[in-house]
């Protein structure tokens, strides 16, 4: 054990310090302002109108935030730089009102500025995450950088909606330069809730402003957004095209009348109605003024693709603002493309995202239930005193080697699906023509273990695009390797290996040196801050591989064997901190936040965490169909324990370095579970490899498919 993670800490060092590194992104050259337009609702039929002479730079924004009230969550989501909690109300700024600047004065104990909140408090109070937020980081750090900001404009309707003050306002709810009065909107009756943005005299006022940083709220794509369920379809439409023209108009303008040292960064900070009713959560995001190409942060190491927390890290880094704001986005750079090829990038990935996002839970949930009704089937005719027909044990063979193989079918789908249709034709034909069980799930684990292997080194783009993957839209995960994927690999790589050893028929000094190489970079793949990055993977990874090499080296799993994988726990855990600590901030993957959220916030930090984790795994094993193949996966394993009689006793005895693989997945399963936020989705998929494997194998032996007539004699099989 001691080689084995020495080999772990090795590689490890390799991957923190660039070997398997992506390669450096372009940064954007110094800006002396940024002009940040909010565009309600903007979506790609508006894109058309927006291609001006001015180098851009395009990507798709992550519009999630930490729940409460959505729309002001969003906008408090990007002065926060973190996924904050919205409140009604949130958005009502005072200017030159005596009420409200005396209650800001009551609540606060502070002299008002230009414009204020008075349920500032109110808004820190809801911020109910597992790690600190501020809402208004954004404005504090200018503000304690001596960088002054200016906040334009309004979507005031039927309420009061000052959403550029809410983006600019400092952590104590104020605003010292700007103006978000009904100078910037014109009564106009055709418009929606009569008024229509002047935008005159918000470009006058845009183009006069000399700070650093200007918030511009264009008004009109809010209120029409928030119109138009009231008007007949024709007019939706028309308003919605004459709204859009003079947005574009507008913004042609500023982009076109800018210094070259400005940054126009157009972002839409929550999509349209109808977008969020149907849960699609990406927005266009524009930059003119840089590089063409597209945007990318330290967030999602996604080309084309930023989030909400990153807008603010992005103009602090561009204005070479220093702070010690607790911002957990990360600052966005431009990865060089044409702006043909780029816009043709974004089509394309967000078609893919939105159909995988679309159809992920009915295909999951079909693989679900898929695999429940195999399993009562088998279980049923294990229960059952009288054998099966050849042919009905045949299906369910198949059945159960074609639930196997499923992972890496969902993996291949995207790129090959006429590879994953043959895949599964030729296990069909394989089992037809009797080729051995056992040899089918060696392959079938094995293949699965390393298309995901070369995936995650070629920068999982198979995962990203696959209904087993993590979801950009949810925005839970964006790179390395998702819990889905962690729990087949690690099922499938146990099993493979221990079918290739027993088959193979390895001498014990190969096999303990293969399984140390082989598990040593498996743990690697899935727990090194530049491959797989998930830290509850490489726990569960030590755990599941640690104890299935020590039972093929001829040693017992004990009590002693996991005080010995806990040490060599803490060991990888601190080297992967060590690992990706020791990379730039923007650099950091999650493990290296989790180090500067513990280093900031001491242990209570870390509390936090592991609550929110066990919280998700409880809501998830309530809720997640997972946790109906999960149980359906224990119950089946427990069943062929005692159907047929005495198959546990024939199965160490026929296949005993497969017994001892399924041990290493049981426990791999159980650490996945415990260790992870979404620890059900782990365990279900990793589990299944072990109970798969088992009832295909205690289905055999009952029908006499491979048991020996003396099995069958002492069972009592033959009656």
């Amino acid at each position: 054990m001691t080689r084995l993670f020495l080999v772990l800490l090795l590689c490890l060092s390799f991957a923190g310090n660039g070997v398997f590194a992506q390669p450096v992104l372009a940064r954007s050259a110094a800006v002396e302002q940024i002009i940040l337009v909010l565009w309600h609702g903007l979506d790609w039929s508006d894109i058309g109108g927006l291609q001006f002479d001015v180098p851009v730079a395009l990507g798709l924004l992550n519009a999630r935030s930490g729940g409460g009230e959505a729309l002001s969550a969003s906008h408090l989501t990007i002065s926060a730089g973190a996924r904050a909690v919205g409140l009604g109300g949130a958005a009502v700024f005072y200017d030159d009102d005596v009420v409200g600047k005396d209650l800001y004065r009551r609540n606060t104990g502070l002299e008002p500025t230009t414009l204020v909140q008075p349920k500032i408090a109110q808004i820190h109070a809801v911020q109910t995450a597992s790690y600190r937020i501020e809402p208004g980081a954004l404005g504090t750090a200018l503000a304690e950088a001596g960088v002054p900001l200016r906040v334009l404009g309004n979507s005031d309707g039927l309420e009061t909606f000052s959403w550029a003050a809410l983006v600019g306002m400092d952590g104590w709810g104020r605003v010292w330069q700007g103006s978000v009065g009904p100078e910037f909107t014109i009564m106009d009756g055709s418009y929606p809730y009569g008024l229509r943005t002047d935008y005159a005299r918000l470009y006058f006022e845009v183009v006069q402003a000399a700070e650093p940083l200007v918030v511009v709220d264009l008004g009109d794509p809010f209120r029409y957004d928030q119109y138009q369920s009231q008007l007949v379809p024709a007019q939706k439409e028309t308003m919605g095209m004459i709204i859009a023209e003079e947005a574009q108009l507008f913004l042609k303008d500023i982009v076109e009348n800018r210094s070259p040292q400005t940054v126009v960064l157009l972002i839409s900070p929550h999509p349209s109605q109808a977008s969020a009713s149907r849960g699609y959560w990406l927005t266009p995001v524009l930059a003119w003024g840089q590089t063409e190409g597209l945007l990318i942060s330290g967030t999602t190491r996604w080309p084309g693709l930023i989030t909400n927390m990153d807008i603010a890290p992005t103009i602090l880094d561009a204005l070479r603002v220093e702070h010690n704001q607790p911002l957990i986005g990360r600052p966005a750079s431009i990865e060089p493309l044409a702006q043909d090829e780029a816009t043709l990038w974004l089509e394309t990935m967000a078609g893919k995202i939105g159909f995988f996002s679309r159809y992920r839970g009915q295909v999951l949930r079909a693989l679900v239930i898929g695999q429940i009704l195999t399993y009562t089937a088998v279980l049923i005719s294990l229960i059952a005193s009288a054998a099966l027909p050849h042919w009905a044990v045949r299906i369910l063979q198949v059945a159960l080697l074609l639930l196997m193989a499923m992972p890496l079918g969902l993996l291949l789908w995207d790129q090959a699906p006429l590879v994953v249709l043959a895949l599964l034709i030729a296990v069909v034909m394989l089992k037809c023509r009797h080729t051995p069980s056992i040899q089918l799930v060696g392959a079938i684990s094995m293949a699965t273990a390393l298309a995901i292997t070369m995936d995650v080194f070629l920068g999982s783009w198979l995962m990203r695009y696959s209904f087993l993957g993590y979801d950009p839209i949810g925005g839970a995960r964006f790179y390395g390797i998702g819990n889905e994927f962690m729990g087949v690999l690690i099922g499938s790589s146990i099993m493979g290996w221990a079918i290739v050893v027993e088959r193979g028929q390895l001498p014990r000094h190969w096999r303990n040196a293969g399984g140390l190489l082989l598990f040593g970079v498996l743990t690697v793949v899935v727990g090194a801050p530049s491959l797989g990055t998930n830290v509850g993977g490489a726990i569960s990874a030590v755990f599941g591989f640690g104890s299935a090499w020590i039972a093929f080296a001829g040693k017992k799993v004990n009590v002693r064997t996991i005080f010995v994988l806990v040490a060599a726990t803490m060991v990888v855990l601190g080297a992967l901190m060590l690992v990706d600590g020791a990379n730039s901030q923007g650099d950091q993957s999650h493990i290296g936040q989790t180090v500067e959220l513990i280093r900031r916030d001491g242990l209570v930090a870390m509390f936090l965490i592991i609550t929110r984790k066990l919280a998700m795994n409880a809501k998830l094993l309530r809720y997640s169909m997972w946790s109906n193949a999960l149980i359906v996966a224990l119950l089946g394993m427990g069943a062929s324990f005692i159907w047929p009689s005495r198959y546990i006793f024939w199965l160490k005895e026929n296949h005993p370095l497969i017994a001892k693989g399924i041990v290493g997945v049981v426990i791999g399963s159980t650490a996945a579970f415990m260790f992870n936020d979404s620890g059900v989705v782990a365990a279900a998929t990793c589990l299944s490899f072990a109970s798969s494997t088992l009832l295909l194998l205690a289905l055999e032996s009952k029908h006499d498919f491979v048991a020996s007539k003396s099995y069958i004699k002492d069972d009592g099989y033959g009656n």
